[in-house]
């Protein structure tokens, strides 16, 4: 196992999620001397100085929340095993948040700007050379042209992604949507009539039996309720909403959640 410093060195180098563990108050007869650390990467141990399983054990299983909410935070952990509680201060180094836009059509060339306005690393993907290439997406990070569907399926894809499913229609984004679903992508989004949604989710439900809270995972139709007319402001209620889900803003979304 890595030093913590070695580790901490190089997660700043690459830019990838960690959460920084540390013991601040102790309770009871837990054998973990305040200011012990630990170092969560991909949700396992990568650097420890606690020394106890049974309380590593219960600050890797808090990690992922912490992760999860991208906020750092005091927690209080009751650990019996261990023989009390401990107060473990979490601090959350996220990964740069990566925007997935599926489908390169009119929505997607401001999408794309505001993004990188916000920060985001941005990939787009169609299969259609002549919208997916550069000179359409100079801002991108990413530019793929491939199999829409089969482009995610082969994707790294992890809490730290949003997906935002654009594509020229309904017969893409489906296949592209059954890929993604029970991924760890924090927001999933699809644009789309009400009427042609509720279709494709209750084609979910009968055929496949995908279980409801996977189906309400996905924000669709896509986007914050702000009166859109403009491929602009659609990119602009779509990046909101990936906001919303980002920080847990409370703004009322199309979809209803």
């Amino acid at each position: 196992m890595s030093s913590l410093s070695e580790e901490l060195v190089e997660i700043s180098e690459r830019g990838a999620a960690a959460v920084l563990a540390t013991v601040v108050e102790v309770e009871g007869s837990v054998g973990v001397e305040p200011g012990a650390k630990c170092l969560i990467r991909d949700g396992k141990l990568s650097a420890d100085t606690i020394g106890d399983a049974r309380v590593t054990d219960a600050i890797v299983k808090e990690s992922d929340a912490r992760l999860r909410a991208e906020r750092s935070q005091l927690v209080t952990l009751d650990v019996p095993a261990a023989g009390g509680k401990l107060e473990v201060f979490f601090e959350v180094m996220p990964a740069p948040p990566k925007l997935i836009v599926v489908g390169a059509g009119h929505i997607a060339v401001p999408l794309v700007e505001i993004a990188k306005v916000l920060d985001f690393f941005v990939t787009v993907i169609d299969d259609r050379l002549l919208y997916a290439n550069r000179e359409r997406f100079p801002a991108a990070d990413e530019v793929v042209v491939g199999d829409m569907a089969q482009t995610l399926k082969e994707m790294n894809i992890t809490p730290s992604c949003y997906i935002v499913l654009i594509t020229r229609g309904h017969a893409y984004d489906e296949p592209c949507l059954r890929v993604i679903m029970h991924s760890q992508a924090k927001y999933i989004g699809m644009i789309g009539s009400k009427r042609r949604i509720k279709a494709c989710f209750q084609r979910f439900r009968d055929e496949e039996k995908i279980a409801e809270e996977v189906i309400e995972r996905v924000y669709a139709p896509i986007g914050l309720d702000i009166a859109t007319e403009t491929p602009a402001e659609i990119a602009l209620s779509i990046l909101g909403e990936v906001i919303k889900v980002r920080r847990g803003g409370k703004a009322a979304s199309l979809s209803g959640h």
